[in-house]
């Protein structure tokens, strides 16, 4: 069966076979109906001669035309009379407008009448026993006594041929526009609808006036076939038409989307999109004033027609029309509120929203969707982000656990062979830098888990008040001898009493001891540092500046990068991770690392609020 639904030409043989079936179904139904109001409608008459009661009534109206047409009543075939009166209804009068009967006329029982501008007209049908009735009706009395010859068949081969042109008619609804590749539109079903629809009205049209032209004098004085023939032709080609009509509609509609492919459609798009154009093309402002310049003119036309012609509904309807321009600006300015909203959402960092565009105007609808489009995209670069990030923080992760254990070994190793006798010298320096080297790797691989952690915000923070100021003085006397070693005089600038700040002790010497340790590392021999601390109403800063022993020839935000030293050569120890924990460590305590260079001057700047103290 599906391979019958995608033959073209299964779907052609059905559509010939389907109009066939229709054609012997319609003749069937045609002869069925015309026997019977033959064999129910007939007169006996002397002789044997039958009198056709519709063809008398047609033969009266058709005589009763003709005399608005000739000015003269027409005869009826031989044998036939008829009279005509009028009847007013103002005057009640009776009028015998004509009569052709004689005097031994019987009533047939045939009549028909219309009334028109007060006056009935009625014509009444007579036989005359004196003649032979219908002599000119023989070859109507010959075709119906032929038809009614085969009248047990029109029935019964009607009914049969209605039920195969119903079951191929569904055939070729299931089937129209199939095909093994899918649904596609070919040929005829390419046509524009509205252009197909027209054609198959203007069929339609042509083969009314064809039938009007086809007159009744067609049928009574004709043999059988002049009148058959066409009248099969014409059910056969309206068939054709109204088939074929349904055959495209159902191709379309299973298509999907017929009302593209219509003339009506195709000329909407084009002023649809030859307005647009022109509007996009115009300036923002230029658009509010021709808005405003057509409620202007609605206005003035609606006020110049309502003094002129004092209509009411004219006035309604200028009412009318305000208030929509008032309800249209109504929804201008909610739209720009929504879009306004979301810009300010989108500048305090909210990604995850999105503006409903659905029911707002084009141009207000372009710029929400572009809101929504940087919504996704930025979005999509922060999560990029931050899973290039985690990617790099469990990269560090697991290098530096899977280095940590066979490091141990080598530190414990190195340990016991230290404690172990060696003669040679040369074998205790291989020893002391063997030593010398794992506890820098061992350092090194500290660092990378700290600096992990420090950047995921895995190290658990536990924030508290703590004295600032004191803690300062116990961090610079715990490097005094290193001071002294690297002949740096460390300057203390912090004010009396208490000066507290909000944060975790154990993080904050850390960052505290990576700051001194860097001053003791790169720091000008025979320079001061300058530790100085400030507290305002909104900020508790502790600043820390040195001068650098070797050219700082880089960024200050560069510093703060992972892996980065301040000498190039990297001759000193240091992973070049120590700035970049500190950073972290400064950020998950709720405070900020700030580092600034002036030629030779390095400033760092460790910044606390105090709306949290």
């Amino acid at each position: 069966m599906k391979k019958l639904t995608h033959s073209a030409a299964a779907r052609t043989a059905a559509f010939i076979l389907c109009l066939l079936c229709g054609l012997t179904a319609v003749l069937g139904a045609a002869g069925y109906i015309f026997t019977k109001i033959n064999r129910d409608n007939t007169l006996p008459e002397p002789d044997g001669v039958l009198v056709y009661r519709e063809t008398i009534h047609r033969l009266l109206l058709d005589a009763v035309n003709q005399k608005y047409y000739t000015g003269e009543y027409p005869d009826l075939p031989s044998g036939y009379s008829y009279t005509v009166t009028e009847y007013s209804v103002k005057t009640d009068k009776e009028t015998v407008l004509f009569d052709s009967r004689t005097k031994n006329a019987l009533p047939l029982g045939v009549s028909f009448s219309m009334e028109q501008n007060g006056r009935l007209t009625e014509a009444q049908a007579y036989l005359e026993p004196t003649q032979t009735p219908g002599e000119e009706l023989s070859q109507l009395r010959s075709s119906v006594n032929t038809l009614l010859r085969f009248q047990n068949v029109y029935l019964p081969v009607g009914i049969a041929a209605a039920v195969l042109c119903l079951a191929l008619f569904l055939f070729l609804m299931a089937s129209m526009g199939k095909t093994p590749d899918g649904v596609k539109l070919r040929g005829v079903h390419r046509v524009p609808l509205d252009l197909f629809l027209a054609a198959a009205v203007l069929a339609a049209v042509l083969t009314e006036n064809f039938c009007s032209v086809w007159s009744v004098n067609t049928l009574l004085y004709d043999p059988l076939w002049t009148w058959v023939l066409p009248g099969a032709l014409v059910v056969l080609w309206l068939g054709f038409a109204a088939l074929l009509t349904c055959c495209t509609v159902s191709a379309r509609l299973r298509a999907g989307k017929w009302w593209r492919n219509t003339v009506v459609y195709i000329v909407c798009r084009f002023l649809y999109r030859a307005v647009r154009g022109l509007v996009r093309a115009l300036p923002d402002a230029w658009k509010g004033i021709l808005v405003y310049a057509a409620v202007v003119l609605v206005n003035f036309f609606g006020t110049l027609f309502t003094w002129l012609s004092g209509s009411v509904f004219i006035f309604l309807l200028v009412i009318v029309l305000d208030a929509a321009g008032l309800y249209f600006v109504i929804r201008t300015v909610r739209q720009l509120k929504t879009l306004q909203t979301a810009g300010r959402k989108l500048a305090a960092g909210d990604l995850t929203y999105t503006v409903d565009t659905e029911k707002m105007y084009p141009v207000l609808k372009e710029h929400g969707d572009d809101l929504n489009a940087v919504s996704v995209g930025m979005n999509r670069a922060v999560n990029e982000r931050m899973k290039s990030e985690r990617f790099k923080t469990e990269l560090i992760t697991n290098v530096s656990h899977d280095l940590k254990t066979p490091l141990t070994s080598i530190v414990s190793y190195v340990d016991l062979l230290k404690k172990e006798p060696t003669e040679s010298e040369a074998a205790r320096e291989y020893i002391e830098v063997l030593d010398r080297q794992s506890q820098k790797l061992k350092k090194l691989t500290t660092d990378l888990v700290d600096a992990s952690k420090a950047s995921s915000g895995a190290l658990p923070v536990n924030l508290e008040k703590i004295d600032l100021g004191e803690l300062l003085r116990q961090s610079a006397g715990e490097y005094a001898e290193k001071f002294a070693a690297a002949g740096i005089a460390p300057v203390l600038l912090v004010p009396e009493g208490e000066t507290y700040v909000t944060a975790d002790g154990r993080l904050l010497w850390r960052v505290l001891d990576n700051l001194l340790g860097n001053a003791v590392k790169y720091a000008q021999s025979g320079t001061r540092l300058y530790l100085e601390l400030v507290q305002n109403e909104t900020e508790t800063v502790l600043t820390l500046k040195n001068i650098s022993r070797e050219p700082l020839n880089i960024p200050a935000e560069e510093l703060m990068e992972r892996f980065v030293r301040g000498d190039g050569s990297r001759h000193t120890d240091g992973s070049g991770l120590g700035l970049s924990i500190a950073k972290s460590l400064m950020e998950l305590m709720g405070g900020k690392l700030v580092l600034a260079l002036d030629g030779d001057l390095f400033k760092a700047a460790l910044v606390f609020s105090r709306k949290t103290v």
